[in-house]
């Protein structure tokens, strides 16, 4: 289901990109009530398309700051490479909420639900649920449902659980004392030394800074268990907790 077809107006282009090569195509951006529609063509290599994301990104005054982003692969099969590359090194680092990813193709569909991404059309409700806050640490004696966003200029520590389908994220470090099983991204802000801690660790995937992990999974030996998160060396070393 496109997004005018989901309780959204219509898009309009905001810009583009011209692929080169023999198979001209485009990377289209379309405005949209969420933020911006990306949509990437079917044909092209995935090479040709980091290289003109990062034309596209230098040159576009829209792709940075607060601002949500769906990416629409349409039935190109995406490995999951170029996903977490595309997230981590474009629209992480220039501060854009990565809201949602579609594809008509089933391997990319996994590839997303693998390292943890919303998949599927947007639903107006997940732009409302939204809670934004700065200044010192925030405190919350709660649970987030799936669709719920905390945002915090901050360091935020969370008395409750974040469920699958939740996202907290924070500029400093975050604490949650209960089950993560959703997004959790600290040092918004593209700082590294950030601590992520959490009382039963379930999420696929965790961010510090602009660096995001691998997809993760019950193999771990950690999973399921108290752990504490950090950046060593450029990597997400992770340790688990004694309490």
């Amino acid at each position: 289901m496109r997004g005018d077809q989901a309780g959204f107006p219509a898009e309009k282009s905001i810009g583009g990109a011209a692929m080169s090569g023999e198979n001209s195509a485009n990377i289209v951006l379309k405005g949209a009530v969420y933020g911006i529609r990306m949509i990437f063509p079917e044909q092209g290599s995935e090479d040709g398309l980091l290289s003109e994301l990062e034309r596209l990104f230098s040159e576009s005054s829209v792709l940075s700051g607060d601002m949500q982003i769906v990416l629409d692969f349409q039935g190109r099969k995406v490995s999951r490479y170029f996903i977490q590359k595309l997230l981590s090194d474009y629209v992480w680092s220039h501060r854009m909420r990565f809201l949602s990813g579609i594809s008509l193709d089933g391997e990319t569909q996994d590839n997303l639900r693998c390292i943890g991404d919303a998949t599927g059309e947007p639903l107006p409700e997940k732009t409302e649920k939204r809670e934004r806050t700065s200044g010192g640490a925030l405190l919350l004696n709660r649970s987030l449902r799936s669709g719920q966003r905390v945002e915090h200029e901050g360091d935020v520590i969370l008395v409750g659980h974040v469920n699958d389908g939740a996202e907290i994220i924070a500029s400093g470090n975050i604490c949650v004392w209960g089950r993560l099983k959703g997004v959790a991204h600290a040092g918004l802000d593209g700082q590294e030394d950030r601590t992520l801690v959490a009382g039963q660790f379930e999420a696929r995937q965790v961010r510090i800074g602009s660096k995001v992990s691998s997809s993760l999974g019950s193999e771990m030996e950690w999973w399921g268990k108290p752990v504490i998160i950090t950046m060593e060396n450029s990597s997400l070393v992770v340790r688990e907790l004694q309490l």
